[in-house]
């Protein structure tokens, strides 16, 4: 059986086939749960907000452009609905420790390492404003092109390549100035 392209299921979604989000959200569900998870650090809250992005996807289905690309216009939508929620939230509560999965055999040092770098990264993720941890978060999607990227993000590409660049050496910055030297 073929698989219809996001773009031509979303036309119909327009057209008034509202039952159709119903695939959309099994395609795009977990990545976009991903997507909230890494930025909220909040597993209940990211399946909320999920949820809040696919009624949005039918409230707005009317705003969605014929021949224009699905994943963007998705994308978009999650950060309107991120930015809804962080207006609610003022002042923002501090973010939760991510949960840490680890290979159930590496040598007990490859281990403690590895677990020191994940919780690293995620401190220096934290650390870092929303707007470069959803940039980076996205800039590392492999369904993105630059191009759909510039887009959601109303640049150029080189404009968006140069802000990406910002991003990772703030988060390189953070990283590295809470290093702990392993015996």
């Amino acid at each position: 059986m073929e698989t219809v392209d996001d773009s031509m299921v979303m036309n119909q979604v327009r057209a008034g086939r509202g039952d159709l989000v119903g695939l959309l959200f099994d395609r795009h569900h977990r990545p976009l749960y991903g997507f909230f998870v890494n930025l909220t650090r909040n597993g209940p809250l990211a399946e909320d907000l999920c949820q809040e992005v696919f009624l949005r996807v039918l409230r707005y289905a009317p705003s969605f452009r014929v021949g224009s690309a699905f994943r963007p216009w998705l994308y978009q939508i999650a950060r309107n609905v991120l930015a809804d929620h962080r207006q609610r939230l003022r002042p923002q509560a501090p973010l939760e420790a991510a949960d840490q999965l680890a290979d159930p055999h590496p040598g007990a040092q490859a281990l403690a390492i590895a677990q020191a770098d994940a919780a690293r990264l995620g401190e220096a993720l934290a650390r870092l404003p929303l707007d470069k941890r959803e940039l980076l978060l996205l800039s590392r999607d492999p369904e993105f092109s630059t191009q759909e990227l510039a887009g959601l993000y109303g640049c150029t590409p080189g404009a968006l390549k140069v802000r990406v660049h910002r991003a990772l050496n703030d988060l390189r910055t953070h990283f590295f100035a809470h290093q702990e030297v392993m015996p």
